[in-house]
């Protein structure tokens, strides 16, 4: 939602969750300046360094192992504003209840000539396969540094906004979410608290004037894929405009 606090809540969240070292944090805090977007070498570096660290686990599920399956590549990628361009893929077994190899088998499916003639795409036979993060977006350029004008608009104009996060993702973790929404100045309506699931903390929750900030608990990047159950309970308390279960539900 913004690159500033994006970026600085990686970093933190990974210092945090014991990813990174105590150097390589301190030197990233000092060389690094994410609110410019100019970048030193010295950054440059150590922003390597950074996204090295998560060579052997994935980063939009820190607690899950990661795929393994034979044939596979590497191919989770991580993405920077146009100055922070250097790609690397990353490995991304499964648990219980999830499969992190999900996104190499849809990739291998929807590049299939059968199924995009189905749904009438790559019509124009494109030189490069379909991924989910193509290299190709790399130097698009005509993206905004942040969305918060469009989320103060829409708060302005009278629309409900809810933001959530997965706390166990780590490439927009929830610390970088709820540094962005401090960013916002919005006033608090209602403090910090935990939301329930049956009788278990589906996550916590804080509600702004216009707009309600959640976290799921124990949930990565995509969170539906990790708590289909809160997911939906998310959606529905969204849609008919109630606010979520502060106490055990029983």
């Amino acid at each position: 939602m913004d690159d500033d606090t994006d970026q600085t809540g990686m970093v933190e969240y990974a210092w945090d969750h014991g990813i990174i070292s105590d150097e390589l944090y301190k030197s990233i805090k000092m060389n690094c300046n994410f609110s410019s977007d100019a970048v030193s070498p010295v950054c440059d570096k150590d922003l390597d360094k950074f996204y090295d660290s998560f060579n052997y686990i994935d980063i939009y599920s820190i607690f899950t192992p990661i795929c393994t399956s034979p044939g596979w590549s590497a191919k989770t990628t991580r993405h920077f504003p146009k100055s922070f361009s250097k790609l690397k893929r990353l490995h991304g077994q499964p648990a219980a209840g999830y499969d992190p190899c999900v996104s190499e088998y849809t990739e291998t499916y929807l590049n299939r000539p059968d199924v995009q003639l189905a749904l009438h795409a790559n019509v124009t036979r494109l030189y490069y396969p379909w991924t989910h993060c193509s290299f190709v977006i790399t130097d698009w350029i005509e993206g905004s540094p942040s969305v918060l004008p469009i989320i103060k608009k829409l708060i302005d104009g009278g629309v409900r906004v809810w933001v959530y996060s997965g706390d166990t993702d780590a490439r927009l973790p929830v610390t970088s979410t709820r540094l962005t929404m401090n960013k916002l100045g919005l006033k608090t309506d209602k403090i910090w608290m935990p939301w329930f699931t049956s009788d278990q903390v589906g996550g916590w929750y804080l509600r702004y004037e216009g707009l309600t900030f959640v976290t799921i608990r124990g949930a990565g990047h995509m969170v539906p894929t990790f708590a289909p159950v809160r997911s939906l309970q998310l959606l529905h308390h969204f849609l008919v405009n109630q606010t979520l279960s502060s106490i055990p539900i029983v």
